[in-house]
């Protein structure tokens, strides 16, 4: 089991956007800081935190002297952690300087919550693999828990997840934190991470 938490920074200076993120990965339950506008500000935060950070949602054109190829260049060394670019800009010369932090994805803007869903689930499941967590035995979920993490690792909210198999939301967090529960495990991420092991093992 993960003991800490995995926060997620939100970097970001376009506010409604920054705040739009926020706003669906706490309905998505994960731990989350930001939005933040500039790498002082990134930084900042991450200085006074007890716990390392362990993914960055970064924009590449942000606010301040560093921009947001150099932060991620920074969070990286410093704290190990995994990037996503959000950038409105896809030219070669910006994809270039990216692709030297090694992020996980590069998601060009106007990206939908599908996209930004299934880049923190891939994060995830790279932090999750070199972590080496495995668990012990198959998991166990009724069929329906089974269909709704599935759902979800195709990088569905709760709220599309609830629309689609047209029950409501908090039905679909309940069995949400049912699965975690009756499994001993402490965040969904894992959750699914275990689940796409057993999908290649069958």
């Amino acid at each position: 089991m993960i003991q800490k938490e995995k926060t997620i920074l939100i970097i970001e200076d376009e506010l409604i956007t920054g705040e739009n993120i926020v706003e669906l990965l706490l309905e998505e339950e994960y731990d989350v800081a930001g939005p933040f506008k500039s790498a002082a500000e990134t930084l900042a935060f991450c200085e006074r935190v007890s716990t390392d950070p362990a993914i960055a949602l970064c924009d590449i054109n942000i606010k301040g002297p560093i921009n947001g190829t150099e932060l991620a260049r920074q969070l990286k060394e410093k704290y190990g952690c995994e990037i996503i670019f959000l950038t409105a800009y896809s030219d070669s010369q910006t994809i270039k300087q990216a692709y030297e932090s090694e992020p996980v994805m590069y998601v060009v803007k106007p990206f939908t919550e599908t996209q930004l869903l299934v880049s923190v689930q891939i994060a995830f499941n790279k932090i999750l693999a070199k972590e080496k967590v495995y668990e012990k035995g198959k998991l166990n979920l009724t069929a329906r828990e089974k269909e709704i993490a599935l759902l979800i690792a195709e990088g569905l909210s709760s709220k599309q997840v609830a629309d689609k198999l047209n029950i409501s939301v908090e039905t679909v967090k309940t069995h949400r934190s049912r699965m975690l529960n009756k499994n001993d495990i402490s965040n969904f991420p894992q959750l699914v991470y275990l689940l796409h092991g057993e999908e290649k093992t069958q």
